[in-house]
């Protein structure tokens, strides 16, 4: 099962690598559409500086790091979709990131797919959370436009999960496991992260009140729930209870989260993730690994577990 972690600049590169990473994914935004578009129009869903490569030399460098270590890089580029305006420097950017080496992009965006995979046929195209493919079917709907791996979206369940890797064995998917675990439905969520603070709109308190006298059981269920996202560090979302599971599903990869973050917190989500598929792989009662696994993540967040940040909450519920 490889790791993968997220890579924000060159040189933090074999560093994460030395400590067990087996491929890095990041994004740099080239000068022409920082000046045409911005960082608020984002090329890859980051909207601060500190989670992208600061530039093409850099990126050749991260590249370079990663095939001299015997891993791999993919470059980000999954916004959800992109303007026809933004096609042709789209174009430009991956030829020259070819040029520099890589050999993957994670995107989102169809119709950018159907665009780049006939001038590219020898890059892999992953499917990004973004492209919200929350069955077997859409999964191979997107194969057929030339997906060559998938990273399943956030909010799936683990059975749900374990069931689709099972229609698709023939196609790498990756599963989150440390970091970011986000209250909405990513692909669906229209939010924008660009507050200079990194509080995203998920997690200002704000009430919610039901428009009808009587909601829902399911609806207040709901309601309280995004209340409590308030309360809640998305920054400790964690999965390593989960990863016996995905170990026995045939899951290919486990990624990680946190463009943007300091290059030790890194260290520390890779070096936990090689000792936990160690464990996993090991484990002969899971409910002494769940305890090892929730120690670990009082150690390395500084809390407890919470259901809110839990990846696989049907896992927390048997706590």
């Amino acid at each position: 099962m490889r790791i993968i972690s997220p890579v924000d600049h060159a040189a933090e590169a074999v560093d994460l690598l030395s400590a067990g990473a087996d491929e890095l994914y990041g994004g740099y935004i080239p000068q022409a559409w920082q000046e045409r578009f911005g960082l608020f129009a984002s090329i890859n869903q980051r909207t601060f500086v500190g989670a992208q490569i600061d530039s093409y030399a850099g990126l050749c460098r991260v590249v370079d790091a990663c095939r001299d270590a015997g891993g791999e890089f993919a470059l980000t580029l999954n916004s959800p979709f992109y303007s026809e305006l933004q096609m042709p420097l789209l174009l430009d950017y991956v030829s020259e990131a070819v040029k520099a080496g890589v050999t993957s992009l994670i995107l989102a965006d169809l119709g950018l797919l159907r665009g780049l995979k006939p001038l590219f046929p020898d890059l892999v195209f992953h499917a990004s959370t973004l492209a919200h493919l929350t069955n077997s079917a859409a999964i191979r709907f997107y194969q057929q436009q030339g997906i060559g791996r998938v990273i399943l979206p956030r909010h799936l369940s683990l059975s749900e999960m374990s069931e689709i890797r099972k229609q698709v064995p023939d196609l790498p998917c990756d599963a989150f496991v440390l970091v970011g675990k986000c209250p909405n439905t990513e692909g669906l969520c229209s939010f924008h992260h660009s507050s200079s603070d990194k509080i995203w709109p998920c997690e200002i308190p704000y009430q919610i009140d039901a428009v009808t006298e009587s909601p829902s059981a399911v609806l207040q269920q709901a309601m309280a729930k995004q209340a409590g996202w308030s309360k809640s560090n998305r920054r400790h979302g964690c999965g390593l209870c989960a990863i016996p599971q995905l170990l026995r599903a045939g899951f290919d990869g486990l990624k990680l989260v946190g463009r943007g973050a300091p290059t030790q917190r890194k260290i520390v989500n890779i070096s936990v993730t090689v000792e936990f598929i160690k464990l996993a792989k090991n484990a002969v009662d899971l409910s002494v690994y769940r305890q090892q696994a929730i120690a670990s993540h009082q150690r390395i967040f500084g809390v407890s577990c919470s259901e809110n940040v839990c990846y696989y909450p049907e896992l927390f519920e048997d706590i």
